[in-house]
């Protein structure tokens, strides 16, 4: 019985972490194309948590509720995400930015977990300002490098090569290049209110 829930999770675990470095490619190449899809998973995802945390505080007795509150919050903050575009682009690409600085290597410790945090917050605030001024080449930078870091991240266990940091820097900063030149390249002349 332990052979095969070990082999069912195994296999699953190899099933995500394709899906991973897919995902993680496709941000890399085609972020600045997909950016209003991601916007509005981001607003839905946001709302829900929000609707369903709220209301299952505060409402007693009925289990659907909360998560029917959930969803349609979910829905009006996507649809509110996606009409306001710069607002948009400004929480997705402090949340890349915050989720690129949360995958760097510390020292076990307290001082360095609130470090992390403070400069995950600073990422967070200087790509959303920035991807609000400069919207397109900000937002090829931040998907671009995001991308490529979380795939180079997910395929470090299966490529060994990619188990030192200068490795995995210098993976990373290759496929971001390749993948801002390929999103400048393919949205020339592309503009974005």
């Amino acid at each position: 019985m332990f052979d095969m829930l070990n082999g069912f999770f195994s296999g699953f675990g190899q099933i995500m972490l394709v899906f991973s470095v897919a995902l993680a490619l496709l941000q890399c190449f085609s972020g600045y194309r997909l950016l209003k899809f991601w916007i509005g998973v981001i607003g839905f995802l946001a709302g829900f948590v929000l609707g369903f945390g709220i209301s299952s505080s505060t409402i007693a007795g009925e289990a659907y509720l909360p998560a029917v509150i959930g969803l349609v919050a979910g829905i009006v903050l996507a649809l509110v995400a996606f009409r306001l575009y710069i607002v948009g682009v400004f929480l997705y690409c402090g949340f890349m930015a915050f989720s690129a600085v949360q995958t760097i290597s510390v020292p076990e410790g307290q001082g360095w977990n609130i470090l992390l945090i403070v400069l995950g917050v600073a990422a967070f605030l200087g790509a959303g300002f920035l991807a609000a001024k400069f919207a397109r080449p900000c937002i090829i930078a931040v998907t671009a490098v995001t991308g490529a870091f979380n795939a180079v991240n997910a395929l470090r266990t299966l490529i060994p090569a990619l188990g030192s940091d200068s490795m995995r820097i210098l993976a990373g900063v290759v496929i971001a290049a390749m993948g801002m030149a390929v999103q400048f390249f393919t949205t020339r002349g592309a503009g974005r209110k």
